[in-house]
């Protein structure tokens, strides 16, 4: 029963925090040259959806919750929400306007170029080679997998709501 339950509120909390973070590259697209550039504070999106997963979870199930359903309520939440932006985010590129990922990766090329001293130091000789590379080469499908890569920040997050908001049966 509550594998159900934490199942069906990580896909409707997942699926608000991903039509924000798409809703949220809209409007980044509307108003900025480069919305790709832009997008990384929808990841405050995820986080307000998760918090609200883990509380109504809570609420409905009269107050009590354990670390383990907060977190894998928290951690679905977070996966469903970056897949579902990513992939609508993908679908855009693909479909309707491929010019923000252009620029992203020019932008992103151009950053490398730029502090090519560090980059080397930090990788060696041919990894930056290869790097430098990848940008002329990737695909519209990178966009899921930067998506769902970023947004495991949030974990620190889901971890601590976890945390605070668990209370225990005595």
């Amino acid at each position: 029963m509550k594998r159900k339950q934490i199942l069906n509120y990580s896909m409707i909390f997942g699926g608000l925090a991903g039509v924000g973070c798409f809703l949220f590259f809209l409007g980044m697209y509307a108003t900025k040259p480069n919305p790709l550039a832009f997008r990384r504070p929808d990841i405050g999106i995820n986080i307000i959806m998760i918090w609200a997963s883990i509380w109504y979870f809570k609420r409905n199930n009269g107050g009590f919750l354990h670390f383990y359903e907060a977190f894998s309520i928290g951690f679905l939440t977070n996966i469903i929400g970056a897949l579902i932006s990513g992939v609508l985010v993908y679908l855009f590129i693909e479909f309707i306007d491929a010019k923000p990922f252009t620029d992203w990766m020019i932008h992103g090329k151009a950053l490398l170029l730029k502090d090519k001293e560090m980059f080397e130091k930090i990788l060696n000789e041919k990894s930056y080679r290869q790097s430098l590379l990848s940008f002329d080469t990737q695909k519209h499908a990178v966009i899921i997998t930067d998506d769902l890569l970023f947004k495991q920040i949030a974990i620190v997050a889901i971890s601590l709501f976890g945390m605070s908001m668990r209370k225990l049966k005595n």
